[in-house]
This record gives structure tokens, sequence and C-alpha cells, in this order.
């Protein structure tokens, strides 16, 4: 990780300096903030609200999970006193049965929707990078950095082509 850094910045610093020495115009170094793209695009507001929509099914059925938990639990205590020792026993594994489910149960469904939104990203962001590199060509930029992931602490609003993208991005999905 550490080689990648000092990498990544070499790179950088070399780009830099070596724009500077052809003369050439300082604009040709721009940033790109592919989350704003994502929640600010017309494709990606639809991603976004297919996810939401599955969290809130999602959550319908662990509110429905938790409720049955929740009656055993209270059986278990409510009846404790008048079952047998055996069917105290028979409840109370049962209800731990049932809470080791649950719990498998809230593990799958996070894994399922980290894939879920990590592959509604995925094809966006495959979209976006032919989109990126068809802008670069078109205004001859040298270099796109992402404006999050590529560590970029600051940037003069004038080199941020974010708004550039997401317009084209929405033109070519219509």
């Amino acid at each position: 990780m550490r080689i990648f850094i000092c990498s990544f910045f070499m790179v950088i610093w070399f780009c830099l300096f070596s724009f500077s020495a052809y003369g050439s115009n300082t604009n040709k170094i721009v940033v790109v903030d592919l989350q704003r793209i994502i929640a600010q695009s017309i494709e990606g507001k639809k991603a976004m609200q297919k996810l939401k929509q599955k969290e809130e099914e999602i959550q319908k059925e662990i509110n429905k999970k938790q409720e049955t938990l929740l009656k055993l639990k209270d059986e278990l205590e409510k009846k404790s006193l008048m079952l047998s020792m055996d069917a105290k026993e028979d409840k109370s594994k049962n209800f731990e049965r049932q809470t080791r489910e649950y719990k498998y149960f809230i593990d799958d469904i996070s894994k399922k929707m980290r894939k879920y939104k990590l592959e509604s990203q995925k094809k966006i962001l495959e979209e976006l990078s032919a989109i990126i590199q068809d802008i670069g060509k078109k205004n001859n930029y040298k270099l796109i950095l992402g404006k999050r992931a590529g560590a970029v602490y600051y940037n003069d609003p004038g080199i941020d082509i974010t708004d550039d993208i997401i317009k084209a991005y929405d033109l070519s999905r219509q």
C-alpha cells in the first residue's frame, strides 16, 4: 500500500512538472467527483431509488422476524413458571435456535445488500469510464483525477468537470 501511494504521488509529480516543461495549458489536469455523479445523474438516482426500495422490503422482513422473536421471548418469560422443565427447555432451545437463525438472516441480508449496491455502482462506473475517456480525448486533457479516491485535497473549481460528465452520462442514457 505504501509503495502504491508513493508511486501514485511520483506519477502525479512527474505529470505536473512534465506538463509545465512543455508549456501546456494548466487546465489539462481536471478533477471528477464520481460520488457526486452517482448521486446526481439520472441513472444514479434510479439506482439509489431501487436500493432504497430493496432496503425497505428487507426492513419489513427484519421487523417481522424481530416481532416473532419478541413474542417467543415474552411467551417463554410469562409461561416459564407454569411449564414443566422439559417444556421449558424445549421452548428455550427453540428461542435460541430462532435467535441464531435471525442472526444468520441479518448477516446474509447484509452481504446481499452490499453485493447489490456494489453491482449497481459497478455498472454505472463502467459506463462512466467510457464517457470520461471520450471527454478526456475530446478536450485534450492530460490527466483526469478522481476527487475522492485520488486523494485530491484541494482543487480549483474551474478544473472540476463533474457537471460535464453528469450531462454527458444523462444524454448517453436517453
